[in-house]
């Protein structure tokens, strides 16, 4: 499946500002199921700096500067990407390993530091009073990893109200857990709680989802901005294994990975220091379809 992705974000400063620098993570990411043929940058205005890299997680970051007086910046990315289904698709959850002994393994040294370091909290992710107890739940002894990690993943989304604006990036996982409410980023945020805090390895995945869906399908929740998910090591598999709690999806074609890290602070797609006097609003505008 091919998209066209979109990517538009304003800022609007209440004062002229002289100068910022930037940080942008909106590169799609090449993977054995996600091709990125095109992608381009466009910043208005056209910055005096710009460096392209890689950062820690491997993702692509654009840092860059302007440094002149300007009221308004914008950055757009446009990407045309192709999907296929991943690997995992066609796995048999309950003939993954039991998680126990995914747990005992991460905590060895046959499992890579690259992988270890995703059982540990994170800025975002902090392991509240409950969350063991909520996640063990699904994670009964002895119960293959990706039976009761898809088990988990349908709860939060039973359990909890897709709720924009009750949240922001200040409110902590255990404000998230009392109230059952909140956004993409919250949903993953918890889950990654979730599995965290019994010791299994999982990571933040930032991306999009399709804007219109094909006919007679129902459109997704979180579809009209930058969306966010999760992925699960599972050893059996040799894979990092998608989950998608708001939309209570088994990940598969659908949705494009842009970046992976510990949680949000790790893949902000946009972020900066600004010197100006004032304010500013930021506008952000997602588009995501089938070509």
């Amino acid at each position: 499946m091919k998209y066209q992705v979109t990517h538009v974000t304003d800022y609007i400063y209440q004062s002229p500002s002289s100068l910022c620098h930037n940080i942008m993570v909106q590169t799609p990411k090449n993977l054995p199921f996600q091709t990125v043929e095109q992608h381009e940058q466009v910043i208005d205005p056209e910055p005096e700096y710009l460096n392209r890299s890689q950062d820690f997680f491997e993702n692509q970051t654009v840092h860059f500067s302007i440094e002149r007086t300007h009221s308004k910046l914008t950055a757009t990315s446009k990407s045309t990407v192709v999907l296929s289904a991943p690997a995992w698709m066609t796995a048999d959850p309950g003939q993954t390993q039991p998680w126990e002994q995914v747990r005992d393994w991460l905590h060895t040294t046959k499992a890579l530091n690259d992988t270890r370091q995703f059982y540990l909290q994170s800025k975002h992710v902090e392991f509240a009073d409950g969350v063991q107890e909520y996640t063990l739940q699904s994670f009964t002894p002895g119960r293959p990893i990706m039976e009761a990690m898809l088990e988990l993943n349908s709860r939060i989304n039973s359990d909890f109200t897709f709720t924009p604006g009750f949240t922001d990036l200040s409110t902590p996982v255990s404000e998230v857990f009392a109230n059952r409410k909140g956004v993409c980023q919250d949903y993953a945020h918890f889950s990654l709680a979730c599995v965290r805090s019994i010791g299994l390895a999982a990571r933040y995945v930032s991306g999009y989802l399709e804007t219109i869906p094909p006919p007679g399908k129902p459109k997704m929740v979180g579809a009209d901005a930058s969306h966010a998910w999760i992925s699960l090591y599972i050893p059996d598999l040799d894979d990092w294994v998608e989950f998608d709690a708001t939309n209570n999806l088994l990940v598969s074609d659908q949705h494009i990975r842009v970046a992976v890290g510990r949680d949000f602070a790790d893949v902000t797609p946009l972020k900066g220091i600004i010197y100006s006097a004032g304010k500013h609003t930021m506008e952000v505008s997602v588009d995501v379809r089938r070509s």
